[in-house]
């Protein structure tokens, strides 16, 4: 059985590009997105895709081969495997990393869509909303 992955490839440097990947004779184009340079640091523009002809298309692609795209976070789906299988070199994290939310609002907003569901009494303030994402296995990196 092959297993269905979610992965987000990153081009740090970058807040976002459009890229154009050659699948067969057809040429597509990827918007990577959700870049910041703020002072909380650099965030790279980022893709995510569970697509596999899009995922081989850029892991073929000179610029993924030369080091300027890079894999982030990949999640095995339909997998029993509970842990998300994390890049070798990044650290254990959150299993989402949301990086265009940026206040309580967008958080809010954010955790009572599908799939995560929660209630709006359940997000009544900043830690109940920070406690809420936590337990979801979410982050928000440019929400401080």
């Amino acid at each position: 059985m092959t297993m269905k992955k979610l992965i987000t490839y990153e081009i740090h440097g970058q807040i976002e590009r459009n890229s154009y990947f050659r699948i067969g004779k057809a040429l597509i184009r990827i918007e990577f997105t959700g870049g910041a340079i703020n002072s909380t640091g650099v965030y790279p523009a980022q893709y995510t895709t569970d697509n596999p002809l899009f995922q081989r298309a850029i892991e073929n692609s000179d610029a993924f081969r030369s080091g300027e795209i890079k894999r982030g976070r990949v999640e095995v789906l339909e997998s029993d495997a509970e842990e998300c299988m994390q890049d070798a070199g990044s650290a254990p994290s959150a299993s989402v990393k949301v990086t265009e939310v940026t206040n309580m609002q967008q958080a809010r907003a954010f955790l009572m869509a599908a799939p995560y569901n929660c209630t709006i009494s359940d997000l009544q303030n900043k830690s109940a909303v920070r406690a809420a994402a936590q337990e979801k296995g979410v982050s928000f990196p440019n929400w401080s």
